[in-house]
Parts: C-alpha cells; sequence; structure tokens
C-alpha cells in the first residue's frame, strides 16, 4: 500500500537523551512513512527554556543516524540554528513563536478561549479546597469563563496579567484510534486547560496542534502515556476550525519487573541494570540492526513466529494489526539473541570495522594500526569470534592475547601444560621447528597437526591443549588454528618455545622441593 500524502512526525524534547519508548515511537512513524512512500517529519520540541539544551539535541539526532531512522524534514544539524531540510520549517518549536499568534487571536475572537485573570493563590486554594472535599472533577471552576469578552481585553491591553484557556464545550470527545478503535472521552472531565500562560507563551497541547496542522501532519502515531493529551488537542482543533490528523497511540514499554521504563527508577534483570536510553546500547555495541530488530518487537508482531527482520522486511511487514494493546516487557536475552543472529550474518571485514572502536577506546590498538599493521589480525580475530559476540565491545576481552603478549597461564591451561609429568615441554618445542616456513592457514595448520600427533604418537588433544594454553593463555577460545593469522607466525612460535620454557621450570621446582 502507497500514499504519498502520508506525513508523520516524531516530536522529541531535547531535555535529555533519546529515551528508548521514544526511539521506538520514532521507529514506527518511520516505519509507516516508509511502507507507504510517505514523509517522516523530525521537529524538535525545545521550548523548556531550562532544560532544553544543544548536546541533548545533538545526541537525539546522532541516536536517530545511528538507527538509520532518516528524516525528509528537519534539522539537519545539532545547533538550534542549523540549517533544515524542508518546506515546513523552523523544526526546531523554539523558533515557531510568531506563527501561533494569530490562531491565539482566532480563538478569543471566535469566543472559544477567554482571558483568566485567577491568580496561583486562588487557584491553589480552589485545587486544595477540591481536594479536601474529594470532588469528582478536580480543576479551573471556570469563574472568568463568565466574563464579558470586551472588559478583559480591556484588562489584557491594561497589563493586568492573564492567561488564555479553552471554553471546553459540554458533550463527548472521541476518534477512531488505530492501535485503540473507537474511544471516546466525556468533556465533563476535561479541564478548560491554559492554552497561553501569563507570561505570553503557548502552552504544550496549543502548539502541538498547531504544528501539526501548519506542516500538514496527517497521522498522530505516539506512546499510549498521550492519550489523555488527545481529546484536548481535538477541542482545540475543532476549536480552530481545523481538521485533526489520524490519532493511533501504541502500548507503553514496561521494565523486567513490569513497572513503565523509566529513566529515573531502575530496574534490574537478573541483577543487571536495564538501561531506558538508547545510548548505553549504542555505546555498549549491540549491532544497530539487531536493535532495531529489537525495539520493532516490543509490542508488536507478524505472527506468532517470526522473530528476525531485516530494515526492509520491518517495512514491508508493518502495519497496526500487529500492534498490541497492552504493554510490552523488556528482556535484554532478546536482545542479545537478536545481536547475536545479527553479528553472526556479517562479513568478518564487517565485524572488524565495527569492532575497532571498541579495541581502540580499550588501548589495545590505535587508530593507524587498527587501519595498518593490525587490520589483518583484527579480520582474523573477528571472524573467528564471530560465533561468540553479542555486542561488538565483547571482542576486548578475547582480544587481549592477539594485541598483548601472554605471560600466564590461568588454572585450566597450567592444567594441560603439566600434564603427563611436563611430556607438554617437548611436544611444544618440537611443534615450534616443525612450523618454521608455514603460512597461517588454518585448513593446512590443522591437518598438519593431526600428521605430527600421529607421528609422535600422541593424542590429537594432547597436542592442542598445550599450543592453546601456549598461544593464548586461557583454556577456551576461537579455533586453535584460526589464532596463527590473529597473532602471525613469528609470535606463535616464540609463545611455545617459551611455555615450554615454564613447563620445565615448574618441573623443576617440583622436583627440588621433593
Amino acid at each position: 500500500m502507497t500514499d504519498s500524502s502520508v506525513r508523520v512526525r516524531f516530536a522529541p524534547s531535547n531535555t535529555g537523551t533519546l529515551h528508548l519508548g521514544g526511539a521506538r515511537t520514532a521507529l514506527y512513524n518511520w516505519l509507516y512513512a516508509r511502507k507507504r512512500g510517505g514523509t517522516f517529519v523530525l521537529r524538535i520540541e525545545d521550548t523548556d527554556r531550562v532544560r532544553s539544551t544543544d548536546a541533548f539535541c545533538a545526541d537525539i539526532l546522532d541516536t536517530m543516524r545511528w538507527l538509520g531512522l532518516d528524516w525528509d524534514e528537519g534539522p539537519e544539524t545539532a545547533a538550534v540554528d542549523g540549517p533544515s531540510k524542508g518546506e515546513h520549517g523552523p523544526y526546531f518549536q523554539s523558533e515557531r513563536g510568531a506563527l501561533y499568534r494569530p490562531f491565539v487571536e482566532r480563538l478569543t475572537e471566535t469566543g472559544n478561549a477567554y482571558r483568566c485573570f485567577c491568580s496561583a493563590d486562588r487557584l491553589t486554594e480552589l485545587r486544595e479546597k477540591q481536594q479536601a472535599e474529594k470532588a469528582s472533577f478536580r480543576g479551573y471552576d471556570r469563574r472568568c469563563r463568565s466574563l464579558d469578552p470586551a472588559e478583559t481585553a480591556k484588562r489584557a491591553e491594561a497589563g493586568e496579567a492573564c492567561t488564555i484557556r479553552l471554553a471546553v464545550p459540554e458533550g463527548e470527545t472521541g476518534w477512531d484510534d488505530g492501535i485503540k478503535g473507537a474511544v471516546s472521552w466525556n468533556n465533563a472531565e476535561i479541564d478548560d486547560l491554559i492554552l497561553v500562560r501569563s507570561d505570553g507563551t503557548p502552552t504544550y497541547n496549543l502548539v502541538v496542534v498547531l504544528d501539526d496542522h501548519l506542516m500538514a501532519i496527517t497521522d498522530v502515531i505516539r506512546g499510549d502515556d498521550h492519550t489523555s493529551n488527545t481529546p484536548k488537542q481535538i477541542l482545540i482543533a475543532n476549536a480552530l476550525g481545523l481538521t485533526p490528523p489520524r490519532f493511533a497511540h501504541i502500548p507503553l514499554i514496561l521494565g523486567p519487573e513490569g513497572r513503565k521504563l523509566s529513566k529515573r527508577k531502575a530496574q534490574f534483570q537478573d541483577g543487571v541494570k536495564v538501561e531506558a536510553d538508547v545510548a548505553p546500547y549504542r555505546d555498549a555495541g549491540y549491532p544497530a540492526e539487531a536493535f532495531l530488530n529489537f525495539m520493532a518487537l516490543l509490542g508488536w508482531a507478524l505472527d506468532d513466529k517470526t522473530e528476525v527482520f531485516t530494515r526492509e522486511e520491518l517495512i514491508r511487514d508493518f502495519s497496526f494489526d500487529g500492534v498490541t494493546k497492552s504493554g510490552s516487557r523488556l528482556d535484554l536475552k532478546k536482545l542479545e539473541h537478536f545481536a547475536g543472529i545479527h553479528i553472526r550474518a556479517m562479513e568478518p571485514d564487517a565485524i572488524a570495522d565495527a569492532v575497532t572502536p571498541s579495541l581502540v577506546a580499550a588501548g589495545l590498538v590505535s587508530e593507524v594500526d587498527a587501519a595498518g599493521d593490525k587490520r589483518a589480525a583484527i579480520v582474523a580475530l573477528a571472524g573467528a569470534n564471530r560465533e561468540r559476540l553479542t555486542k561488538f565491545s565483547d571482542i576486548v576481552e578475547k582480544a587481549s592475547f592477539v594485541f598483548g603478549d601472554v605471560t600466564e597461564y590461568d588454572a585450566k591451561s597450567e592444567k594441560n601444560l603439566l600434564k603427563n609429568e611436563g611430556a607438554a615441554a617437548d611436544v611444544l618445542r618440537k611443534y615450534a621447528v616443525a612450523l618454521e616456513g608455514k603460512a597461517p592457514d588454518a585448513g593446512q595448520l590443522e591437518e598438519q597437526a593431526r600428521s605430527l600427533a600421529e607421528e609422535w604418537d600422541v593424542k590429537f588433544g594432547q597436542l592442542v591443549h598445550p599450543i592453546r594454553a601456549a598461544l593464548t593463555g586461557v583454556a577456551v577460545g576461537p579455533p586453535i588454528f584460526d589464532v596463527f593469522a590473529m597473532i602471525g607466525m613469528d609470535a606463535a612460535r616464540e609463545r611455545l618455545t617459551r611455555a615450554a620454557a615454564w613447563v620445565d621450570e615448574r618441573r623443576k621446582a617440583t622436583e627440588s622441593s621433593s
């Protein structure tokens, strides 16, 4: 299905880094637009002058780019005064103030909004009284709604502080939600909400309606926590004579403990903190494609068996029909599962590119060496560990023996070296000699080792276990004959000889002590 007239938007606030729920909202909007050949708009709601920062904006844009959620219209740089692309800008809400004034004037002129002169103290007293009386409706009592409009205009012109409130009509406000179905709200439960504050700044619900109208947004896809805002925004649109967009409210993401995933209240899974922002997952080295796959299934499914999707398959298959109506629990094991699948589908060269930043950050290689002399070793390391990675940063703990020397052995490796009264020393020395002139070809090296084991009348394990200990210092790791390409044949022969000497020393020490 295609419909190029479809226009959706993602409108984050740059008061913090991108929340996982926000990223999933962006993803669902992006998929909806891409499937239909429509337009995906990115709008930054930066009107919180205290908490909004360019740094947070930069993080949001960088995270969107990491996920591959490209926008058709919106800001192109992190700077608030940076260039934009598209015909419906500015795309920073703080720059759009002049666009709102004619609509505010229309609301007051038509009587669909009114000036309210109630002080903050009076509103506090009203709220406390309603709470004490356990009133069924706790909102503004509409005291100023009956004032003469001409008189209120004079008072405002004279400089008397006032807000502008929506005159909520009687009846009900409903809409056909793309996910929830038919939703209806009794207007009696809706406050005469403030549209413009006493300092002249418009409030969230008003500017969202106006921005969506001015940007020609056809569909608003957002989190379920915005459902209570929808009747208010429909009422504002109706008061202005505007046609509201279609709405679809997606279920919230829950943490493993069953509560809404929040930045403030941490939740844990198997003792591991579950991060609520996207940045920690990006920085930990999860593949973007795997993370996209993981996010898509936090509230949506194609069927009861398909779990792994490419980006193209998500675009093809996504629809509101598969979106659940209840919250979906985040499961880190699922993320690791998807990450492992996506990494295993990558070529070693691509994995090498992806793991290099982690190796550089850990100080194991420099950027220059990673692109030069160490590139082949990184590719070999990536290929050998392809089945063992669930995120790219996992490579660090598997790389120490490649980019550093082996000076000690773990307990199991020591055991393998000292078996059979230290016979491994002679085997390792002979094997080091047998490697002279050999290329680091895993298949040929394994074939040679099997022949040597037979020739030397030792079991294959009695040869390869000491070799692994000598080359890596650990008893478990990638296929041992792949290691030669990672460390080089000269380093391998040196480590074999050194391990043999270590066995001799330990054997002598044992004999002298007895």
